[in-house]
């Protein structure tokens, strides 16, 4: 049986994001060939199924097209080992510090890193004993970026195949501590051939990629809590509130705050 997507729990990076930009710009984001068209989403959620950018043959180990493509996973890894993923914990993120090591990701990151295209992502920061308050974050130029993820091609009881995926988180920093002490790596457009291609790049070349955000200019927008359903999938998730925070609970100028380059609470 598929789990169910859960409301979002304090104490690790949260599994929301959103992909609202039209297809074809994705795809010349990506430098990925044609791409079926696929609808906006706004309150994207773990078991769901995520849009991924793989590398060709010239890039990744089995690869079979001739140019870099984007396909379909569930979000929600599970190693190639599982053989029956009933009971196997959902695993939406990796650490960046142990991905490399740890058993259910190693392979993954060794031989199968993949990009996952978003236009925004949420996290959720416990606002005393009350209920968490979730924030939008998003690139000032409102133009879509890609996280560092990684693949898995799981064989089904029945021999069927899914392909699965988890993205790659990292220790927050700049503003970013202020709403969760995970946040998710994002790799820049120069930087996009070397993590993707698992032949030429090793783990120990794309070490320095999982230690930074590489989108240069976050904003981040205190938003209601209808995010927290996932049967809520319209724009208004990302309608801003009245900013929750005052000025004094923030390190310096709000405005220079470093995560990349620069990171605003707005």
């Amino acid at each position: 049986m598929t789990p169910r997507a859960q409301p979002c729990s304090v104490g690790r990076m949260c599994g929301r994001f959103a992909l609202h930009a039209k297809p074809e710009l994705v795809a010349e984001f990506l430098s990925a060939g044609d791409v079926t068209d696929f609808p906006p989403r706004y309150n994207i959620a773990p078991t769901q199924p995520i849009l991924l950018a793989i590398g060709d043959e010239g890039e990744r180990p089995n690869g079979n097209a001739s140019g870099r493509s984007l396909q379909l996973a569930r979000w929600g890894l599970i190693p190639s080992w599982v053989k029956d993923a009933s009971g196997f914990p959902l695993l939406i993120n990796a650490r960046g510090e142990t991905a490399a090591t740890k058993h259910s990701f190693r392979s993954a990151m060794k031989y199968r890193r993949c990009l996952v295209p978003a236009t925004e992502f949420y996290e959720w920061r416990r606002e005393g004993k009350g209920a968490s308050q979730p924030f939008l974050f998003r690139p000032a130029d409102r133009r879509p970026f890609a996280f560092a993820a990684l693949m898995e091609t799981a064989i089904g009881p029945d021999g069927g195949e899914l392909d699965t995926a988890a993205l790659v988180t990292t220790a927050a920093s700049g503003a970013a501590k202020t709403i969760h002490d995970r946040m998710p790596v994002t790799v820049g457009e120069p930087d996009f051939e070397r993590w993707l291609n698992c032949r030429n790049y090793g783990v120990a070349d794309v070490n320095d990629l999982l230690e930074r955000s590489d989108v240069p200019d976050f904003d981040i927008v205190p938003i209601g809590p209808a995010v927290n359903k996932v049967a809520n999938m319209g724009p208004s998730i990302q309608d801003p509130v009245e900013r929750p925070i005052e000025d004094r609970d923030m390190p310096g100028d709000r405005n220079e705050t470093p995560l990349g380059d620069q990171l605003r609470l707005i």
